[in-house]
């Protein structure tokens, strides 16, 4: 049985119809990606899920209870990460985790918040005012306040944000590291599409208020079909007859020696392709085969052409 169970939701601002008719299930222990362009519904949907804006219609249930009339004692077996997490820039990291510890009940909750600052690496920073802290170091306070009640449903919502590469890399190791120590499932939306394939073994993306597909990431890229097969041939090369090759849905020149070919059909037609590039007798010095990604999906959501 799903631990989230969305069904026929909706919500509407005035005119504009945020939500319509979203239904999702989220496993226990999934680690699930929310991705869509902004205004595709994801804000509204966690906004929902933690009881700050209420829905026109539809039904929630989580941890197999209804959550519009169980909604304080499920969310105590929640919690939420985001981006602009509202904490005192006043206080120290520490004095910040020991109010939102104590606000949920958290046994033993100063050996909770030393096990949580080692695990993200700031435990140097334990002392520091909130307000003095980069936006990075902000980000990971945020992902231990997230963890500090061992939730069994975390809202991730944009909250690797501001990382530079060698600590978003290491952030993501803890936080899969935890999320399988403690088997929470994790809701999380991101625009890093490399991040979200890298964590998330499912993926719904949103469209419009509604879901366009709910796949792994390998699955949702397939509704891209094509790929573009790029070679670079040797100088001196007659490229002609090559560029009159059939079956090959565009050939496109890509520098003086170089061809693109693009390819609507892979499986039927790179075979094909490559047999008559090794038998054109015009010597191959590189060859590159780009396939579409989550940000090539993405993106064609985002200008409405899925």
């Amino acid at each position: 049985m799903a631990l989230l169970e969305i069904r026929a939701l909706r919500k509407r601002y005035g005119t504009v119809e945020a939500l319509r008719g979203l239904s999702l299930d989220v496993e226990r222990g999934e680690f699930f990606g929310l991705l869509g362009p902004n205004g595709a519904g994801k804000s509204t949907t966690i906004n929902i899920l933690l009881g700050l804006i209420i829905a026109d219609s539809g039904s929630i249930r989580i941890f197999d209870h209804d959550f519009a009339s169980n909604h304080v004692a499920i969310r105590r077996r929640m919690n939420v990460a985001a981006a602009f997490t509202s904490m005192n820039g006043v206080l120290t990291v520490w004095e910040n985790l020991m109010i939102y510890g104590r606000i949920y009940g958290v046994k033993h909750l100063p050996r909770k918040i030393d096990e949580l600052l080692e695990r993200f690496e700031i435990t140097d920073l334990a002392k520091r005012r909130l307000q003095h802290l980069s936006s990075g170091q902000h980000t990971r306070v945020t992902l231990c306040k997230g963890f500090l009640n061992d939730p069994e449903l975390l809202l991730l919502d944009e909250c690797t944000v501001g990382l530079d590469p060698d600590i978003a890399e290491k952030t993501r190791r803890a936080l899969q590291a935890v999320q399988q120590e403690r088997k929470t499932t994790i809701l999380f939306t991101s625009h890093n599409m490399n991040e979200v394939e890298e964590l998330c073994g499912r993926i719904a993306f949103l469209s419009q208020g509604q879901i366009l597909r709910v796949d792994t990431a390998a699955h949702i890229k397939r509704l891209i079909p094509h790929q573009v097969v790029e070679v670079t041939f040797q100088a001196g090369s007659d490229l002609t007859p090559i560029r009159q090759l059939h079956g090959i849905s565009r050939i496109e020149q890509n520098g003086d020696y170089a061809l693109r070919f693009v390819l609507d059909d892979p499986t039927r037609q790179l075979d094909p392709l490559l047999r008559h590039l090794t038998q054109s007798g015009s010597p191959i010095v590189d060859i590159h085969v780009s396939r579409p990604t989550l940000e090539d999906v993405f993106i064609k959501v985002a200008r409405g052409e899925l």
